[in-house]
């Protein structure tokens, strides 16, 4: 496959990919709407509810895993993301820590307990007596191949301290890599830094 070839190959998985995540495609169920109101009236036959486009199933065939397992692992993103961007004054470092770990593959252990117990991180939040906590508001996939999934995440961080209240948006990249039939987090980092 010539290089421009792999190319729009990818950039067709990207996008198929997207579409995915969004909700919108018909590969993914649909939530049923309200049921409809009883009637006396006779009604025409329900029809079959329509069947994904071949073009939708040529595309879901690039992606390197199912939609199922895309959502998993932009599910596991958000998860990530919300408790590493939630913490507390009062919380213990190894709280904090406790949380992630299960989530996280073994390579970025390190990197988790560094950031942890980051003394000066530490000092400050506890003179604010500041408590941060993450609500997610966007959820995106920036890249994906056959090893791994990297999700961009946005937060909205709303933190409270002595001095009152802020409120923050930040972006995420989230590298997932596959662990058995699940996923667990490989890196995470601004999202305009990338990952590395």
């Amino acid at each position: 496959m010539t290089s421009r070839a792999a190319r729009a190959g990818r950039a067709a998985g990207l996008l198929a990919a997207a579409v995915l995540l969004c909700g919108g495609c018909s590969l993914l169920p649909q939530p049923a709407g309200p049921a409809a109101p009883a009637s006396t009236t006779a009604r025409p036959a329900a029809t079959a509810s329509p069947q994904p486009s071949a073009a939708a199933t040529s595309l879901a065939s690039l992606l390197p895993f199912p939609p199922a397992r895309l959502q998993a692992a932009a599910s596991l993103a958000s998860r990530f993301t919300a408790a590493w961007d939630s913490w507390s004054w009062r919380q213990p470092p190894s709280a904090w820590l406790a949380a992630l770990q299960p989530m996280a593959a073994a390579s970025l252990q390190p990197a988790l307990a560094q950031a942890a117990g980051d003394r000066g991180v530490l000092a400050q939040r506890t003179a604010a007596r500041q408590t941060a906590r993450a609500t997610l508001t966007a959820l995106a996939i920036r890249d994906l191949t056959p090893g791994s999934v990297t999700v961009t995440v946005t937060a909205a961080q709303v933190i409270t301290s002595s001095s009152g209240t802020s409120r923050s948006s930040a972006g995420w990249a989230v590298t997932l890599t596959p662990a058995g039939s699940s996923w667990l987090v490989w890196d995470i980092e601004p999202a305009g830094a990338g990952n590395s």
